[in-house]
């Protein structure tokens, strides 16, 4: 995570467009003045997500780094 707001905005806009689901696809049907809001919930839960399932972790890890990222946000 980052503490400039600016440098979130980038990472999360650079994560909804690159990752391989199909937002960075169908984002291009939104109306141009949603598709940064709509990014941005979609980094945030594209992230939790992968968290949440992918790799090899435990679940104890799985809960741990959740549990990290809930507490970035508040």
């Amino acid at each position: 995570m980052t503490n400039s707001p600016h440098a979130a905005l980038q990472q999360s806009m650079a994560l909804s467009q690159s990752h391989y689901e199909n937002f960075p696809v169908a984002s291009i049907l939104l109306p141009r003045h949603l598709r940064e809001p709509i990014g941005l919930i979609y980094a945030f839960a594209r992230q939790a997500d992968d968290f949440a399932d992918e790799g090899d972790l435990t679940p104890e890890q799985r809960l741990a780094l959740l549990d990290a990222f809930a507490s970035s946000w508040i």
